[in-house]
């Protein structure tokens, strides 16, 4: 059914890809209740959220933040060639993962973290085997600085830029200072900002703080449960015929895709600090589960098979829509 429409590339893929974005953007404004809330310490999602109180514009305002997300998705995985030109199961597995970890009555911080996220993922990889690429660095750097002051939780993406600095291209030290550049120039801003304001000095530091000291188990809601459980067997059998297949045949190829082993490793050390829980942890792992899965759905042979198991992940989706609806 949808396997037979997302290994056609965009022309076959697009009638489906708005219809979920559509019908999501639906049941997420018609909701009732938020089956979780964040916990992070995120000081500009604290003021919009407490500014922003109209359902429609916090439904619209997510939805834009998803709706970016999975441009930027389509990007890294067609013009960087991550996975097959045709293979649009990643762009689909992002939306569907986005949308079920939207909050209904709230401004969703992790899903807006993510688009500086994958925008810097872009520009790294958009600079590999280029000359002049200094301004990529710069931006890549700046924009996930600036994520760091939407949610303390990509914070730990901080080392992660450097690796993948170091994976894509041959050492520079231009390229290198010119990186912490961009990650000083928000900071900089920042705290000039709240130093003539006299407000909330030092935030970046005191958030980090907090946040690596609040280690506790996470809180994940029953309703995420068929979602997250599936999610994770997907992603080892995923990881195990990706390693039998290897990483493709192209080196940009393979080397993305150890770059996103990295961003795994990196995302799984916010698994344990405190404020965790199911929406979170989902849409902190929502970039490398739907390249990694997007691409074994893609190439499984059997196309019932893939169906099945797209059917299973839409039941965990639809679970939590419908306990968001009050109907469970």
């Amino acid at each position: 059914m949808f396997a037979g429409l997302l290994n056609k590339g965009l022309r076959g893929s697009l009638v489906l890809l708005a219809a979920i974005f559509v019908l999501t953007f639906l049941a997420s404004y018609l909701s009732l209740v938020s089956i979780e809330q964040d916990n992070y310490p995120n000081l500009f999602y604290n003021y919009f959220s407490g500014t922003i109180q109209s359902k429609i514009l916090v439904t619209l305002l997510n939805y834009l933040f998803i709706g970016l997300g999975v441009f930027l998705i389509s990007l890294i995985a067609v013009n960087q060639e991550v996975v097959e030109k045709q293979n649009y199961f990643p762009v689909f597995l992002y939306l569907l993962l986005s949308a079920a970890c939207v909050h209904p009555s709230n401004l969703t911080p992790q899903i807006l973290t993510n688009i500086f996220i994958l925008f810097s993922v872009y520009k790294l990889l958009d600079s590999y085997r280029k000359d002049d690429v200094l301004k990529n660095i710069f931006d890549a750097a700046l924009w996930l600085c600036v994520s760091f002051y939407f949610s303390a939780s990509s914070i730990i993406f901080f080392p992660f830029f450097f690796i993948v600095l170091f994976i894509l291209r041959p050492f520079y030290w231009r390229e290198w200072v010119i990186a912490l550049l961009g990650f000083v120039t928000p900071v900089y801003i920042y705290e000039c900002m709240a130093y003539l304001s006299n407000f909330n000095r030092w935030y970046l530091f005191e958030s980090a703080q907090l946040y690596f000291s609040s280690i506790k188990i996470p809180v994940l809601s029953e309703y995420y449960l068929l979602l997250t459980l599936s999610l994770l067997l997907l992603l080892f059998v995923s990881l195990a015929h990706a390693l039998t297949r290897g990483f493709g045949n192209k080196v940009k190829k393979q080397r993305s895709k150890s770059i996103l082993l990295w961003y795994l490793f990196f995302a799984s050390l916010s698994l344990f600090s405190g404020g965790a829980n199911g929406s979170v942890i989902i849409a902190s792992f929502a970039f490398p589960l739907s390249f990694f899965i997007g691409d074994f759905l893609y190439n499984m042979k059997q196309i019932k098979i893939a169906n099945t198991l797209l059917a299973v992940l839409l039941l965990g989706v639809l679970i939590v829509f419908l306990a968001q609806f009050g109907a469970i």
